[in-house]
């Protein structure tokens, strides 16, 4: 008896969280020295998001001086006065604890959103959703080396999920946070505001008016707050870099080595160009998924994981959390495998190429780049093939609303499976086009 209800508690989310936690507790105390190398990895930790830098800086900053005159600081005052003052940077076993707990909260955000998106309790599908975020080794990974990633995450996952419950003021205020702390989360701002629209019992009018004016106001709040740790310095320092990228060091993104090699009178215009493809897709993307968007939060989510200009893999694992609270767009995707495996070779190649170029000699920087592209390469794939799987699982919807209501209700009757997906299959059907309308 006492065993199985040991066992049930071992399968359980809470029984994962539990487990994940410690074991992440057990490498931060066990093998420090690995995530300390951690650290270090491009992969895992950008100018923007390192801990090292975020240690200097708070270092700097309690004694007195200004971190960003130095030109290499590049956190947002929000994290420097915290690190400072609330949870020291110095304190290696604070941080630790604190990174370990950051993606528990995380686990259990995506578990609220899994909840709001369903409408239901499914223990199996909640202990899944956990263990895919927990055990993702880019999670893992990047919560070991200490990257605030993993706390910009948790914040924009706590927003959507506050979003998805109807939840506006929480929503917008975390919104606004990661906003500031992170920069690229604006832009989902439009599909969070239709997520609350649909949510909340007002007029759409107002409650878009409503949901504007708090963010503005709670934005208004964090930038006088900046200023008055940071001064003026911190803008060109914080947001500057991330519009400006005029810091080209390796990431696992395709910008710096593209700046590194662009002559100084065209870099405006590819820089308006390159930003200018992370903001192009907000609309097209919040207009043809208006009927789910927390749908569209997602894929605008993979689309800025993907091509922001300071990537690292914490923000794929970002994106894969959210896939995994849409187990029926998953189950409609064309090359799955092919995304995992490529996603594993890129695991593999990138460190290796990474290795060769700097620390063998037998290498140049084409070697990294080239694995920055495959990466990239099959992470927009993804993103394809998850829209295309949304907008097939659309099609299925419609489709049988329209001409299977009678096929659905006898299998159901009948004791058998009314899944869309069985019936389709017994059908024969396939989806082939999405881009007419079902009337």
């Amino acid at each position: 008896m006492q065993s199985n209800r040991l066992r049930r508690y071992a399968t359980s989310p809470q029984g994962v969280l539990i487990a994940a936690t410690v074991i992440r507790l057990s490498l931060f105390f066990g093998v420090p020295s690995l995530c300390h190398a951690l650290e270090r990895r491009p992969e895992l930790s950008t100018p923007l998001t390192s801990f090292r830098s975020l240690h200097e800086g708070a270092f700097i900053y309690a004694r007195g001086s200004n971190p960003y005159d130095g030109g290499v600081f590049y956190h947002s005052p929000l994290y420097l006065a915290y690190f400072t003052y609330i949870v020291p940077a110095s304190s290696y076993a604070l941080t630790a604890i604190f990174w370990a707990l950051i993606d528990a909260a995380s686990a259990l955000m995506l578990v609220k959103i899994w909840k709001a998106r369903s409408k239901d309790r499914d223990p199996r599908r909640e202990f899944l959703i956990v263990t895919l975020f927990m055990f993702n080794p880019y999670t893992l990974l990047s919560c070991l080396a200490r990257s605030t990633t993993n706390i910009d995450n948790a914040i924009l996952l706590g927003s959507i999920a506050l979003a998805a419950e109807g939840q506006s003021l929480g929503a917008t205020i975390l919104l606004a946070l990661v906003s500031h702390t992170a920069v690229y989360p604006l832009l989902l701002l439009p599909p969070i505001a239709m997520l609350l629209n649909r949510k909340t019992a007002r007029r759409p009018s107002t409650s878009v008016l409503r949901n504007a004016l708090i963010y503005i106001l709670i934005n208004a709040g964090f930038t006088g707050l900046n200023f008055l740790i940071a001064g003026q310095s911190w803008i060109g320092q914080s947001w500057g870099v991330v519009v400006n990228v005029t810091d080209l060091t390796p990431n696992v993104g395709m910008w710096w080595y593209f700046f590194t090699e662009m002559f100084d009178h065209f870099r405006t215009f590819f820089l308006g160009v390159f930003q200018l493809h992370n903001l192009i897709y907000v609309a097209p993307v919040c207009l043809r998924l208006s009927d789910d968007p927390l749908f569209a939060i997602m894929v605008q989510v993979g689309i800025i994981s993907t091509w922001k200009s300071y990537p690292a893999l914490g923000d794929m694992a970002l994106w894969a959390g959210l896939l995994g609270c849409f187990p029926d767009v998953v189950s409609n995707l064309r090359h799955p495998l092919f995304t995992l495996t490529v996603h594993l070779y890129t695991s593999i190649l990138l460190p290796l190429l990474h290795s060769l170029w700097l620390l063998t000699g037998t290498g140049n920087a084409n070697f990294f780049y080239a694995a920055t592209m495959v990466y990239g390469l099959n992470a927009s794939l993804a993103v394809v093939d998850v829209l295309g799987a949304g907008l097939r699982l659309q099609v299925k919807r419609k489709a049988a609303a329209a001409l299977l209501e009678d096929e659905l209700r006898t299998h159901t009757d009948q004791g058998e499976s009314g899944r869309l997906d069985d019936v389709w299959e017994r059908k024969g059907w396939s989806v082939v086009q999405f881009t007419g309308s079902l009337i």
